[in-house]
């Protein structure tokens, strides 16, 4: 070997001050200059100091004008098939690359691309499937849309075309530690021979060629960017996941990982057979080059840090690699592409009366699992009775996390996600290895084993000893006790896993394969992709105003009860939804109003009986006041617009008086009269000028907190409606909630409330109670907050729990006060009053009264907030709990009244692990919402306080 090898290229000689220089004379960016890796180019990021940043990209001198076109035309085609690709930015005279002249007097080609911010996914923290799997169908969407590209310098000939691989390695041997030579020689020429035997079977095409986990970047919205089209040029198609399988198997150390790679390629651009063959060989010959030219690149560039740091990583490339047998890597591979795992293979049935086997839903949304039956400990194997046809077959697929396994306790996660098939057949019916290879039988299990793939089956009877079989051979019978066979698959000396993950568990391993190409059937999906997509399709339609809890939010698709399940197969406790009042998927509410959509679902301008139903049996919950009249809407937000829409007709008035820290609904109506910082940083810069404010009576952080505390604050509200009279324009309402609901349940001060409804009607102004979270019993010691503090408004608002989660709420006021909304026009709700949501809402009211919710949240509450309190005792960081029967706040401090704004987020995050929801509220950020259904036991609560008792010890 010379040094003058066309594969020995050290960097250019280009420093910071020199790419500074160059970048802010010909772009006009001048800021802080910061070299990132690269192998034989320059590359700096140059971030102003308004932030906004470049990267120079320092060609090496040998790269030709011609190459670097096709670079600019992949990069094109990349980005018309939508893969994003940092795009060229045009220099001062409008060229996209210009000349630099290094250090040492040589002339480099230089251009400017859009800085990605983001990270790799090389940096992005352990790899698991998942992302294998999504870099793969990235690296498969990238060969396709290059595809085609015909380009006079698609021939480079570089080192790292696999097709000179060999040439290569035997080229850059020396540069290897002596001890490692020998074994790279020997992998690279049988690799590179089994190449050869396939090779003119390899299409060829323009490829990336360096498509790897360090050139995928991620940017915070989750959007990949393809960067690095410095090896661009015409090879093999399948070297481009070839090299990519390397870098996956080195960060992994698994073959299953590796093969979801491959997996998302051929899901893209589609594997024939003979590249499938190459692909195993392509990656040992990619290890041997990364190895060579690690070294090599260190001999005569060795200040190269990037280099420096890779080197151990390149030589895992192939030491794993070549660690592996072809057949067995190839075996698994054609097994990850639903293939058999030899060519020409057709597997035997598992077991007699397969036919036809019918798949059963364990999964989160199965429809035989709604009610609670899911929670019935014999929920699978009488699924499987009852679906299991006469002498058939039913299975159950790997990889579904089962609702029937997923346990109530939320504090410790079971395993619930499948690492096997199950089977159910007839008992003594025969089993049968589906393909050719050596049986071992240990108890009641048999392995059968060929070319690195292990299919283990448990619960069968054996029937046959240790040593080869034929496909179809019976290896036992299905044992008569009814239970399941568990099938199971391990990639050749992996150890047995157990039959079921947790949730947070890997999909797929070495030690727990998928077995289902080996059996005819199609897996469950990885719910780790499935959540991935479905964030990224929501983010995609709704875009960032739309509010969501936690930053990686769990992706829920069941609840029962106080209980929500993630698609990983984990129940939650949930603490913050006051909006299913009754309980999730509550039966009662559930058949009357699918019975009421099946029947007639229109506009509240028709008559039907449910409508009716439902006003009556909401004004039974005002008797013995002056209230008499319902007007049905579809939302809070509509009701609270109604209710200030009323009380400006009926008085003739304009100006409303509310309370800061006030959250009353996002409508123009609904959201002027809203003032908490907590949902808009600048509600009260942004106050029409027809609304007041009065400070919230909080006596734990108010202005007033002493045994005067009611007086002073009511007294502002009386001053401020005294002004407005003797302005000549007296307030037409004041508007709160009775109890705050957004300051964490703060009950004001007793009598506020009476003193306040007297002042605004002293000057002929009504009195609006926003009931819309803490209505309906949730108080426990009275039916609504009004009632609680012993004031009777003139106008209330209902929604939220009015229709458990279906769009439904309600203003209730008196006859006179709608008659002068009749008076200027009828008003109409197209969803409100429909006979679904009335039904919805009758539900609701007939439930809470037949299983006594109401008094289930004064008792639960009460013991909720004494264990609140005495762990309060313990822990300083607890303030003071807030609130009654079940809406309460924990009012999270420091020294003092200091808001613990990063502690209350940390909390909610940690109590996720706990497996408990709940969010954080007030305009300081540090109280913790506890407003569960009205449904929670002793039992929850105990778990709740339990977990959070855990988290602050931690904290």
């Amino acid at each position: 070997m010379t040094d003058d090898s066309p594969f020995l290229l050290a960097r250019p000689n280009v420093d910071h001050a020199l790419a500074g220089a160059f970048v802010r004379e010909h772009w006009r960016v001048e800021g802080e200059v910061h070299e990132l890796g690269s192998q034989q180019d320059r590359n700096y990021a140059v971030t102003a100091p308004t932030g906004h940043r470049v990267l120079l990209k320092v060609h090496h001198p040998s790269t030709t004008a011609g190459e670097i076109d096709l670079q600019l035309v992949a990069a094109d085609r990349l980005t018309d098939a939508g893969i994003r690709t940092p795009s060229a930015i045009p220099a001062r005279d409008g060229s996209v690359t210009l000349p630099l002249v290094d250090g040492d007097g040589v002339v480099a080609t230089a251009r400017v691309l859009e800085f990605v911010e983001g990270s790799s996914l090389a940096d992005g923290g352990a790899m698991d499937g998942a992302v294998a799997e999504r870099l793969g169908r990235t690296a498969g969407r990238a060969v396709a849309a290059l595809a085609g590209i015909e380009h006079p310098a698609a021939e480079r000939g570089i080192q790292w075309d696999l097709r000179r691989a060999l040439e290569v390695v035997e080229s850059l041997i020396d540069d290897l530690p002596p001890e490692r030579r020998d074994a790279c020689l020997e992998a690279a020429r049988d690799a590179a021979a089994r190449v050869a035997a396939v090779a003119d079977a390899l299409p060829l095409q323009v490829v990336h060629g360096d498509l790897t986990a360090d050139n995928v970047m991620r940017t915070p919205q989750d959007e990949l960017y393809v960067v690095d089209l410095g090896d661009v040029g015409r090879s093999w198609r399948v070297a481009e996941i070839a090299i990519l399988a390397g870098d996956v198997l080195a960060r992994t150390e698994s073959l299953a990982a590796t093969g979801r790679a491959v997996s998302g390629f051929a899901a893209e651009a589609e594997l024939s057979d003979d590249e499938v063959d190459a692909l195993w060989p392509l990656v040992v010959l990619r290890g041997a080059v990364l190895a060579v030219s690690g070294w090599s690149q260190l001999r005569i560039d060795g200040d190269n840090d990037y280099a420096r740091e890779r080197v151990e990583h390149e030589a895992a490339v192939l030491n794993l690699s070549s660690a592996i047998p072809h057949d067995e890597a190839t075996a698994a591979l054609r097994l990850a592409l639903g293939r058999p795992h030899r060519r020409d293979v057709a597997y035997a049935p598992l077991v007699d009366g397969w036919d036809a086997p019918v798949v059963l839903d364990l999964g989160i949304t199965s429809p035989q699992l709604d009610e609670g039956r899911w929670t019935e400990p014999d929920a699978e194997t009488r699924l499987a009775r009852d679906a299991r046809p006469a002498s058939g077959v039913a299975v159950a697929r790997f990889g579904e996390a089962r609702l029937t396994r997923v346990p109530w306790d939320v504090s410790a996660p079971a395993a619930a996600r499948a690492r096997i098939v199950e089977v159910w057949a007839e008992p003594a019916a025969a089993v049968r290895a589906p393909f050719a290879g050596t049986v071992s039988v240990v108890d009641d299990s048999v392995e059968l084993r060929d070319r690195g793939v292990v299919l283990r089956v448990d619960g069968l009877e054996p029937s046959t000893g240790d040593g080869p079989v034929a496909a179809g051979g019976i290896i036992g019978r299905v044992a008569r006790d009814g239970a399941g066979l568990r099938v199971s698959r391990r990639i050749r000396s992996a150890a047995p896993s157990a039959p079921f993950g947790g949730p947070d568990d890997e999909y797929e391993t070495d030690a727990a394969a998928d077995p289902s190409p080996l059996l005819g059937l199609v897996p469950a999906p990885d719910p780790t992709v499935t959540v991935r997509e479905a964030r990224v399709a929501r983010e995609r339609a709704m875009g960032g105003a739309s509010e969501r809890y936690y930053a990686e939010p769990p992706q829920f698709e069941r609840a029962w009860g106080t209980r929500f399940v993630d698609v990983r197969g984990r129940a939650y406790l949930d603490l913050v939804n006051n909006v299913t009042a009754i309980g999730h998927s509550h039966p009662v509410f559930v058949d009357r109003v699918t019975r009421q959509l099946r029947l007639l679902n229109t506009n509240s301008r028709f008559l039907y009986a449910a409508y009716a139903r439902f006003t009556e049996k909401l004004l039974a919950r005002v008797a013995g006041t002056r209230l008499d009249t319902v007007i049905p809407v579809n939302s809070g937000s509509e009701a609270v617009d109604l209710a200030l829409r009323l009380a400006q007709l009926a008085t003739g008035r304009r100006e409303v008086i509310a309370l800061r820290e006030g959250y009353h609904g996002w409508t123009m109506g609904a959201d002027a009269v809203t003032t908490s910082a907590f949902d808009n940083p600048a509600a009260l810069d942004s106050r029409p000028d027809w609304v007041h404010l009065a400070d919230a009576p909080n006596t734990y952080r108010g202005p007033h907190r002493g045994p005067d505390a009611a007086a002073a604050y009511a007294a502002q509200v009386a001053q401020i409606a005294d002004r407005l009279a003797a302005e000549g324009r007296p307030a037409a309402a004041f508007i709160s909630e009775p109890v705050l609901g957004n300051a964490g349940g703060v009950i004001p001060p007793a009598g506020y409330l009476p003193a306040v409804y007297d002042a605004i009607r002293e000057h002929g102004g009504l009195a609006i109670a926003d009931e819309i979270q803490v209505g309906l019993g949730r108080l426990g010691d009275a039916f609504w907050g009004w009632q609680l503090l012993g004031a009777e408004p003139d106008i209330v608002t209902v929604a939220k729990a009015a229709g458990n989660a279906y769009p439904l709420g309600a203003v209730i006021t008196r006859r006179e006060i709608v008659d002068a909304l009749r008076d200027e026009g009828k008003f109409f709700s197209s969803a409100g009053g429909a006979p679904a949501g009335a039904v919805a809402g009758e539900a609701v009211l007939d439930v809470i009264e037949a299983e006594s919710l109401q008094e289930n949240a004064r008792v639960v509450g009460a013991h909720l907030r004494h264990r609140l309190e005495e762990l309060a005792a313990r822990h300083p960081l607890i303030g003071t709990v807030h609130g009654t029967g079940l809406y309460l706040g924990v009012e999270l401090v420091r020294d003092g009244l200091v808001p613990a704004t990063a502690e209350t987020a940390d909390v909610c995050e940690r109590l996720l692990d706990e497996g408990i929801i709940m969010q954080l509220t007030s305009e300081r950020s540090n109280v913790l919402k506890v407003k569960p259904p009205l449904t929670l036991t002793r039992e929850d609560a105990d778990e709740f306080v339990d977990a959070l008792g855990r988290v602050l010890g931690a904290l």
